[in-house]
């Protein structure tokens, strides 16, 4: 499921890029999928009372069903009373940006696509594509991980997961009506050049798996929408976190542990702060060993589940 695990630590910018990539067909690239069940959820987030001021920490789900329902008092108090609230990155709404740093780190400059495939894989590929309303031809130029998460993406939006529905959009758009410091610790460009370095061998494991997950990909996904709903922290942990360091351990590296460590310096000066802050992350990078929580107590700050 190493798909949906980039879902949901590689930032919005991807899953918004390879949405507008594949809709490079003439085909609708609405979102269609069956409606999900609605459930009333209690996602994870954490407060840090600093020396000043106070710093809330939710990890969000970037992709998320119409009926999804996480929004609840404490997002919104908190919400409310922060003067500054911090995402991965602004403007990741911005479907041109999009294609544009999608076009520069995820197509190849030589051959094209299915000479680097064997007759099996581009043929499950080219299925696939087909099932999904896209063709082969749309995707020669592009390179094995780009081609994989425009399929994952395809793949959940058609049963309805939608980065419009997910938690990072609906916060920063409330944020900015609400009239907050709104800022960003990445750029759209930064986040998709975290893929740039993939190489073929990983690119096409990627690649492959997707296609093997392609009929329950998105019933997966929901299960760990559905994990994240909950605050369910070991089963996030377990799939979202642990099978990615076991089985890509370079991408880990870049994807999840370098932006944390990258991310803290920012964080700690606001747990130090006057006033109060709110950092809205994919759940991704706030839990397990190298999680932004498990740092941030490791550095001396107390850090509470909200409850």
């Amino acid at each position: 499921m190493i798909k949906d695990v980039l879902h949901k630590t590689a930032g919005l910018a991807l899953g918004a890029a390879a949405f507008a990539a594949a809709c490079l067909t003439p085909l609708p690239c609405q979102a269609q999928g069956r409606p999900a069940t609605a459930a009333e959820g209690h996602p994870l987030m954490w407060v840090v009372h600093g020396p000043q001021g106070t710093l809330y920490l939710l990890g969000s789900f970037h992709l998320l069903q119409p009926a999804a329902q996480w929004e609840d008092s404490r997002i919104d108090g908190a919400l409310a009373a922060a003067d500054h609230v911090w995402f991965e990155l602004t403007g990741f709404d911005d479907q041109a940006q999009a294609v544009q740093a999608f076009q520069k780190y995820g197509y190849y400059a030589g051959p094209e696509l299915s000479q680097h495939l064997d007759a099996d894989t581009t043929k499950r590929l080219s299925d696939a594509l087909t099932r999904h309303g896209m063709s082969l031809d749309k995707v020669q130029a592009f390179k094995p991980w780009a081609v994989a998460i425009v399929l994952a993406d395809k793949t959940l939006a058609d049963d309805g997961f939608d980065g419009g529905q997910g938690v990072d959009l609906t916060l920063y758009h409330k944020a900015l009506a609400a009239g907050k410091d709104v800022e960003g610790f990445e750029t759209m460009d930064f986040q998709m050049g975290l893929l740039a370095h993939v190489d073929d061998t990983d690119g096409l494991s990627l690649l492959k798996e997707t296609l093997q997950d392609d009929d329950d990909g998105a019933a997966k996904m929901a299960e760990l929408a559905q994990a994240w709903l909950h605050g369910d922290e070991p089963a996030l942990v377990k799939d979202a976190v642990t099978e990615m360091k076991s089985d890509y351990p370079m991408l880990y590296k870049r994807v999840l542990l370098d932006r944390n460590l990258s991310w803290e310096p920012r964080i700690e000066d606001m747990a130090r702060a006057r006033g109060t802050s709110m950092v809205v992350v994919g759940a991704g990078h706030l839990i397990g060993p190298d999680g932004v929580v498990a740092h941030l107590r490791a550095d001396g700050f107390t850090v509470d589940p909200v409850p």
